[in-house]
């Protein structure tokens, strides 16, 4: 049986990209993949299901989207309140962002039970809540959590009991694991295996990863530009067609094209703990969870470190350990300066810089791309004329300068990754930390980001702290590696220990690559 048929359905979107003649077909209880490079339509076909645009914000449609016999185009925007959230549901890629971070999971949960469901009692909604944390390998005591409390994986668990609240028919996954570390990634796409063929229903699964499309999906489309370079069943990935696809398909080969590493030591990390509080108490001892347990490490000027580890681990408390955003006790040196000899640190912090996983979440949505570069600038070095600088850094990351008039969410997500690098470039730090920068780029883009930091490493004399929970990309580019769990080091040396790592947690990771 058809779910949903697509016949050459396409638009303009605010006149500045088309998608064109997507067609295929969903039957019931198939996993449906759906590939491509940052900006090649894949979300903005997924809104289109979902008719989640304004209508002067798009125009030239053709074709038609048919769910379950119904044109989806021709439908009120009544009648598509009513289909969203209940017989297709949609799973965003950024549950930080889509979670309400001032509610608990209860009631994000049962918001959408009571959507659809208005004449449903307390008692039945609360047992409907309780099954779906069940569905999701979640228990009670996760009720009156908030999203920030959760881990990223268990936040995505979240997202998916939401989309199941009202038991669609069909599921629309936005690249539901990028963030996520490998062992994670293999955990919530089993999940979403298990529940389809359980509960049997279809799944879109969008990506940018080829080698998961080929074990989870029983049929894929290509999209490029807006536009379907290569479709059929998963047969199609082993003898693809066009150059596209076979560079999708293919591995991150980048030359180290390096700065030649110095003797001279820029970081010096000894005996580093990062505790946080976990409960507080009015009489007594309050109780604290450790997160970093005696880090210890050197950074030679011009090299780069990788720090890899599962979500959980302690990377991103490293790195805001590294640049004192959390209080630390240890010893973490910079150019043989103790942090603690330093007064004015928020001064110091120019020297070293930090570019964020989540580039949307970072850039500020109300500011240009032109203000948002320039913060930097007006903090460290007031009344400078930055004009031209915006421009040349934006030139640096491979942006002309019409990008300086832009928002953030005009840009590809590979594009406010190029934003956040110029924002962090420009204040000419010695020291970048790169916090999963490439997690949610598809790997053209992924390469390309790659190639770009080396290029800047050699031209402004840089040296980097890589984290990552992707072993590709540490081997491609990174001169040593260090292995986080629970806050401990499992391993640390050059690169090549990863050819032969001596603990089972190393061989894990290696293992649950996809």
């Amino acid at each position: 049986m058809d779910i949903l048929k697509v016949n050459n359905f396409g638009f303009c979107y605010r006149n500045i990209f088309t998608l064109n003649n997507i067609h295929f077909t969903i039957k019931k209880g198939e996993i449906f993949g759906i590939i491509g490079e940052s900006g090649s339509g894949k979300t903005l076909f997924s809104h289109s299901v979902l008719r989640l645009f304004n209508d002067n914000e798009i125009s030239n449609i053709n074709g038609s989207i048919e769910f379950c016999g119904k044109n989806i185009l021709k439908l009120s925007q009544k009648e598509m309140r009513n289909l969203r959230g209940k017989e297709i549901s949609y799973i965003p890629q950024e549950p930080l962002s889509a979670l309400n971070p001032l509610h608990t999971i209860k009631k994000q949960i049962i918001e959408m039970i009571k959507i659809h469901n208005k004449n449903l009692d307390s008692q039945t909604i609360n047992n409907r809540f309780l099954e779906l944390l069940n569905l999701v390998g979640l228990d009670s005591t996760f009720a009156l959590k908030f999203p920030h409390e959760l881990s990223g994986g268990q936040r995505q668990r979240v997202l998916i009991a939401i989309a199941l609240a009202n038991n669609p028919k069909i599921i629309i996954a936005d690249e539901p694991i990028t963030a996520l570390d490998a062992n994670l990634q293999i955990q919530i796409l089993d999940l979403l295996k298990s529940l389809k063929e359980r509960l049997n229903i279809s799944i879109i699964l969008i990506t940018h990863n080829v080698n998961i499309v080929s074990k989870y999906a029983q049929n894929i489309i290509v999209l490029k530009g807006g536009s379907i370079v290569e479709s059929g069943d998963i047969s199609i990935l082993s003898n693809p067609k066009s150059d596209y696809l076979k560079n999708l398909i293919s591995s991150l080969h980048i030359p180290k094209t390096h700065l030649k590493i110095a003797d001279s030591i820029l970081l010096s990390v000894e005996n580093l703990s990062v505790k946080h509080l976990s409960k507080k108490h009015m009489f007594g001892k309050n109780e604290y969870k450790q997160i970093l347990n005696n880090i210890n490490f050197t950074l030679h000027k011009g090299s780069i470190l990788g720090v890899v580890g599962e979500s959980g681990s302690g990377k991103s408390t490293l790195a805001l350990s590294l640049i004192k955003l959390l209080d630390y006790s240890g010893d973490i040196s910079f150019e043989g300066r103790n942090y603690k000899d330093i007064v004015d640190f928020r001064h110091f912090r120019k020297h070293i810089q930090i570019v964020f996983q989540d580039p949307f979440s970072s850039l500020n949505p109300r500011h240009r791309i032109r203000d948002i570069i320039k913060e930097g600038l007006e903090v460290h070095y007031k009344g400078k004329d930055s004009s031209h600088l915006i421009i040349d850094f934006l030139k640096c990351v491979g942006l002309d300068s019409t990008f300086a008039h832009r928002f953030p969410h005009e840009l590809s997500g590979g594009q406010r990754q190029r934003v956040s690098i110029a924002r962090a470039l420009i204040l000419n730090p010695e020291l970048l930390i790169l916090d999963e920068p490439t997690s949610a780029l598809d790997k053209i883009t992924q390469k390309q980001i790659l190639e770009l930091l080396l290029d800047l490493q050699i031209k402004f004399n840089l040296t980097y702290i890589f984290i990552t929970h992707d072993l590709y990309v540490v081997r491609s580019i990174c001169d040593k590696v260090l292995i986080l769990k629970d806050g401990n080091i499992k391993e640390y040396g050059d690169i090549e220990i990863l050819e032969n790592p001596q603990n089972p947690y190393t061989k894990t990771l290696i293992e649950s690559i996809l």
